[in-house]
């Protein structure tokens, strides 16, 4: 189900397999952007001794080149204040983390989880300490060219690549506004400390403009997925010195060193949960309501026209929505990264008749924990999540769970 559409060898083999397997479409558009700061310039290509070194048979130079442009664009980068969902995906069990990353410079930054027992970390631009506030203790180490920063990453996306390309351009919301993008798959011989274990590749969405990265993917062999929402809530603009300044508190014992902490929250199923509600326009510019539909069934299948699993899926829904509609059936297909021209064309063209809504990606992808395209919902008359499925292969089950909830008593 990948969106990989270029011809690079090694790439095109991992996305025909995992098409094959029923692994998610690793295009996604992404971010939630709060700022109204404003983003970087685009930046100029690498220095000419890297961009004189040739490229490897499965490195795309146009994709590489955007690669360098983005980690340009965040070595320069000399303060910033970002909020990071950290995702990872297992089928139906799920876990987030929510950052606030905040710096100045390389050496002044401070990351700080949500979670009242999550863990604080501070950089002065000598020291880095770790407040671990479940055990109340701290640890400090020397800052090295080595140590994780909150834009390390970033700034080494160009870094140990060995497969490159282009999967496709496409749109998604920053401020409301639909901004253009390029999706950029790669693959590593090397990835940066937190990344999921057995990473086999990701999926960059970067703007087109000025190479920020609002959302990285990245995928092992296991079909599970570990995703990066970046919102960019202030880019070179200044922050106070004093977010750097860590004095321990009085109830916290000092500790030894430990590695950072990378290990996701503890999942939870989405079977059974709240179903997260969302207002999104159709093609004509109509509101369409989740918590409005309350009473009936909803089918809500996050889909793009250029997704031929999603393809597949069609012609399923639209038989659903035709037979059972009047027994209580609703279905929704949440388009995403395209316009309203693109997805009436696609409809109208095959005949579909069901709800296509635009604008599902970022925010309605991020609150369904969606790695991929297809992904389906079913929503029970109460408005909770009763059954969900990757990949678009098993229409029989889909089918199985809509009658079976349809025949329950209400």
């Amino acid at each position: 189900m990948h969106e990989i559409h270029a011809s690079r060898n090694s790439l095109m083999k991992c996305a025909m397999i995992l098409c094959a397997l029923a692994m998610p479409c690793a295009g996604f558009c992404a971010a939630r952007n709060g700022s109204t700061a404003a983003p970087p310039p685009a930046q100029s290509a690498a220095p000419a001794a890297a961009a004189a070194t040739p490229a490897a048979p499965d490195i795309d130079p146009k994709a590489m080149e955007i690669l360098r442009r983005a980690a340009a664009a965040y070595r320069v980068l000399e303060s910033y204040d970002f909020r990071v969902t950290v995702q990872t995906v297992k089928g139906s069990n799920v876990s987030a983390k929510l950052l606030a990353e905040t710096g100045a410079g390389h050496d002044n930054y401070r990351i700080e989880d949500d979670d009242p027992n999550g863990t604080l970390r501070v950089a002065d631009g000598r020291t880095e300490w770790t407040l671990h506030r479940k055990s109340s203790t701290y640890t400090k180490i020397p800052l090295t060219p080595e140590t994780a920063t909150p834009t390390s990453a970033l700034e080494a996306i160009d870094q140990h690549v060995t497969e490159a390309a282009i999967a496709r351009e496409d749109f998604f919301v920053v401020n409301g506004k639909a901004v253009p993008v390029y999706v950029v798959a790669v693959a590593r011989d090397r990835w940066p400390d937190g990344t999921i274990g057995g990473a086999q590749f990701a999926m960059y969405r970067i703007d087109e403009k000025t190479s920020v990265v609002y959302k990285a993917a990245i995928y092992d062999a296991d079909n599970n997925a570990q995703i990066f929402f970046y919102s960019i809530m202030k880019w070179n603009q200044p922050v106070p010195s004093t977010l750097f300044e860590f004095t321990p508190p009085k109830s916290a014992r000092e500790a030894a060193a430990q590695a950072a902490p990378n290990a996701p929250p503890d999942a939870t199923t989405l079977i059974g949960t709240p179903a997260p509600d969302f207002t999104l326009p159709d093609a004509n510019g109509t509101p369409v309501t989740l918590s409005a539909l309350r009473g009936k069934m909803v089918i809500v299948d996050f889909w793009a026209t250029w997704c031929p699993p999603c393809q597949a899926q069609m012609p399923d829904l639209q038989k659903m929505h035709e037979e059972l509609a009047g027994r209580g059936l609703v279905v929704l297909g949440l388009d995403v990264g395209e316009d309203a021209a693109a997805v009436t064309k696609f409809a109208t063209q095959r005949g579909y008749t069901f709800t296509l809504l635009l604008g599902a990606e970022p925010d309605i992808t991020e609150k369904y924990f969606v790695p991929g395209y297809p992904t389906t919902f079913l929503i029970d008359r109460q408005g909770r999540i009763a059954f969900r499925t990757e990949g678009g292969l098993t229409p029989e089950k889909l089918r199985a769970a809509v009658e079976a909830a349809l025949s329950a008593a209400p």
